[in-house]
């Protein structure tokens, strides 16, 4: 191929855009960027695999004690990725990334060694710690070395690499507290965490940080930051707790008075925890809108879906994981080709097509799905629709929240669009919790109405996106 003049011989001329040449080194920073981001996602499913033989080592500790194992990990993680995200572009994005490796790094050898199980408990809230300090960076840290017009692979690369954890993780876990014990979960981040400390430094660029004289909000921050695990700790604890208890109650009180106070204070001062202004631009809210509600299915059925197996058809853990894969599979494979179609064609009408697929998958699986076993003709077809949506939509979701501001603001932005996207997960269990009961054996009613439920919350996604998303021509996403 003989490139036009003035252009470089390296790029790629289609019938769509010009896909920019992207250096090698900056496929390499990705590489390590997403790697980071597949074992945290491992680690994350992993635990709730091993939950059983995790409460059956630590027998004499209750199962509410031990449930902080899950709960508190993901309010830590919540809690903690908007400042990690906002530091991470004044402060540097490197060092906030390479902090969040060692801690994670660190918990996992706690959680490998713990003694007891209230050792275990505070090493897995410390690792979500790390993992709020990790996600929204990795992401920021290395776009930037990508040309605009191929930031849509990047995201989308970086995006399949969380989802083939989630694919892979069920499955191996399951063979690995099997084969090994349960410790050995959490021995998987270490020699990942080794790669990335050692070859990181090499290859991950430091990249522009934010340059103000404003000093940071250190009010804000505090009350921010409360609230938000407030939010956290009444999503991911009320389904177990109730909604009357007392802890219940006084969190969401607090989260209600300090909420609006956190959002007065950010709009008017100058460098705020979160510049809730970066929401106000109709490319940023929409995809954001539209990933919460993503976020709340895809949780909310990766719960659901291995709990009807091994009750209902009476799957084993193993085969269950197994029968659930082709889901994160599809994700990850129509993530990277729906990066490739968005940097030649734009993003909006992959978004605007990959938003009925949730609704679709939802209606497929209340409609033909049954208590007897038919997975080909009933499951598959529902799980595959719901990872090719997923796939195509949820990177370019992200890669549209970020691509609205400037590269100085990507990890603030990112952790904003990721710190929804945690609480609506929540949000999506709980309700799941809800609508299925607390009883040992769930009736396959219960399945069905979960389904029919959530076939409401599938449409939200295609309104919002094909309601209010812009539309200004083919390249309407680009900055």
């Amino acid at each position: 191929m003989t490139s036009r003049p003035g252009r470089d011989a390296s790029s790629l001329r289609l019938r769509g855009q010009v896909l920019e040449a992207v250096p090698a080194r900056s496929w390499l920073a990705l590489a390590l960027a997403a790697l980071t981001y597949m074992v945290i996602s491992i680690t994350m499913t992993g635990t709730n695999i091993a939950f059983p033989a995790i409460t059956q080592e630590f027998s004499r500790s209750s199962r509410s004690t031990l449930s902080w194992a899950l709960s508190g990990y993901s309010i830590a993680l919540a809690t903690f990725m908007v400042p990690a995200g906002r530091l991470s572009d004044r402060r540097g994005r490197r060092r906030m990334f390479f902090a969040g490796v060692w801690i994670f790094l660190a918990s996992s050898l706690v959680c490998v060694a713990s003694p007891n199980a209230l050792v275990f408990v505070g090493a897995r809230i410390v690792q979500g710690i790390g993992g709020s300090l990790t996600v929204p960076t990795s992401l920021a840290l290395v776009l930037p070395a990508f040309p605009v017009g191929r930031r849509a692979s990047a995201v989308a690369a970086w995006t399949a690499s969380g989802t083939l954890g989630a694919a892979i993780s069920p499955s191996l876990s399951a063979m690995i507290v099997e084969t090994f014990g349960w410790r050995y979960v959490y021995l998987i981040a270490v020699p990942v965490a080794a790669v990335v400390l050692i070859w990181g430094r090499g290859l991950l660029p430091e990249g522009q940080t934010k340059v103000t004289g404003d000093r940071l909000d250190f009010i804000g921050f505090p009350m921010g930051t409360l609230a938000i695990g407030l939010v956290a700790l009444v999503i991911v604890q009320a389904s177990s707790w109730g909604w009357t208890h007392p802890s219940i109650i006084a969190s969401a009180a607090g989260a209600a008075v300090l909420l609006p106070l956190f959002v007065i204070r950010s709009l008017r001062h100058p460098a705020p925890l979160l510049d809730l202004r970066v929401f106000a631009k109709r490319q940023v809210w929409t995809a954001t809108a539209a990933g919460l509600f993503f976020s709340m299915l895809g949780a909310s059925t990766w719960v659901v879906w291995p709990l009807f197996l091994t009750q209902v058809w009476d799957y084993s853990l193993v085969k269950a994981g197994l029968a659930i894969t082709p889901a994160p599979i599809c994700a990850s494979t129509f993530g990277l080709l729906g990066g490739y179609l968005a940097d030649r064609f734009g993003r909006g009408p992959l978004i605007r097509l990959g938003s009925f697929f949730p609704l679709a998958a939802m209606l497929v699986m209340a409609l033909r799905w049954g208590a007897e076993p038919n997975y080909l003709t009933g499951f598959l077809p529902g799980i595959v629709l719901f990872g090719t949506g997923f796939g195509l939509t949820f990177s370019s979701l992200n890669a549209a929240a970020l691509e609205g501001h400037g590269e100085q603001m990507f990890g603030e932005v990112n952790a904003g669009f990721n710190t929804v996207r945690n609480l609506a997960s929540g949000l999506g269990v709980a309700a799941a919790v809800a609508i299925l009961g607390d009883r040992d054996v769930i009736a396959f009613d219960r399945f069905d109405r979960f389904f029919f439920v959530f076939s409401l919350f599938g449409a939200l996604p295609a309104i919002i996106i094909n309601g209010f998303y812009p539309r200004l021509g083919k390249r309407d996403d680009s900055t």
